[in-house]
């Protein structure tokens, strides 16, 4: 048995760097020298980056699992001549810092965030998430009520539902990640999006790039190993204006895991945009900017759903 197990530990390591060579992934960026986008911040001696663009009210924007703040870049400007938008890389993403004794978790997120406001001076704000952004928006808005105006749940997890880990042990794990970031990298990100034209050559390396980054795949495994041990929230806590934002083509969270959210949050408002696909950001990009500003500039939206095109 335990020769088995090393045998495959081998051929994992084996296909492990084959697929990053066909890829194109390797960890061959220092997070230190790599030029930045943005700005950083140190909290608890951890740099975290973001984007800061615009006065007034403001949105804050957490991107889903392997994003970044790139996955904003149509938002950003289009929001900032009316609020103050931050966007930001969560821990162990995009150009924020590679730390496994960071605390990677929902939880932890939620936690670096609250001191990033503080930081940056947001008392409150609307609280754009996409996707696993839209899991830690709930945590956050459920835990820190007086800072969320509203929130803005665009293809989101679900924090209520039982988070899913790996079962494979961590020095099986460990030599697969490369095979499977490989995978997310390119067969994953197809199925994200409606029409496949939109991601050009350049999009797909930005959304790569961050992952090049050293250091990347061990945080990938303290995520995927379930050593953050987040606990399912209660969304009927949930009281604030909230929309649902989804694409109609989604198949990475399709639009049943919307309406589960919505069973608990009834209040929560519901837009489908279609020909869309799960990185609706990106695909249309002018008809999401609209739906969040009709959102904000709604001091309470109603509920029903709205169908956009």
């Amino acid at each position: 048995m335990k020769r088995r197990i090393l045998v495959g530990a081998a051929l994992g390591t084996g296909l492990a760097v084959l697929a990053v060579r066909r890829a194109g992934l390797r960890e061959d960026l220092e997070w230190a020298a790599l030029a930045k986008p943005g700005e950083l911040i140190d909290i608890d001696g951890y740099g975290v980056h973001y984007v800061d663009q615009g006065s007034g009210p403001a949105i804050v924007l957490l991107h889903g699992f392997g994003g970044s703040t790139y996955q904003f870049r149509h938002q950003i400007g289009a929001l900032s001549p009316k609020y103050r938008v931050v966007a930001v890389d969560l821990k162990g993403f995009g150009y924020s810092e590679r730390s496994t004794s960071a605390g990677l978790g929902s939880s932890d997120q939620v936690e670096m965030l609250v001191t990033l406001f503080q930081r940056l001076g947001v008392e409150h704000a609307t609280l754009v998430g996409h996707s696993m952004g839209g899991g830690i928006a709930q945590r956050f808005a459920s835990a820190h009520p007086e800072k969320v105006d509203a929130l803005v749940l665009a293809a989101s997890v679900n924090a209520s539902e039982p988070r899913r880990t790996t079962p494979l042990p961590r020095f099986l794990l460990r030599p697969l990640l490369p095979v499977m970031a490989a995978f997310a990298s390119s067969r994953l990100l197809s199925r994200s999006v409606y029409d496949k034209s939109v991601l050009t050559p350049a999009v797909r390396a930005e959304y790569n790039r961050p992952g090049r980054l050293k250091g990347s795949m061990d945080g990938l495994m303290e995520l995927m190993s379930g050593g953050a041990g987040d606990e399912p929230i209660d969304l009927s806590a949930i009281k604030m204006p909230v929309m649902l934002l989804w694409g109609e083509e989604d198949r990475v969270v399709p639009l049943s895991g919307a309406a589960r959210i919505r069973e608990q949050i009834p209040q929560a408002r519901m837009v489908v945009i279609d020909r869309a696909g799960h990185l609706l950001f990106d695909e249309r990009p002018e008809v999401v900017t609209q739906a969040i500003l009709s959102f904000v500039n709604d001091a309470v939206p109603a509920s029903g759903s709205v169908a956009l095109g």
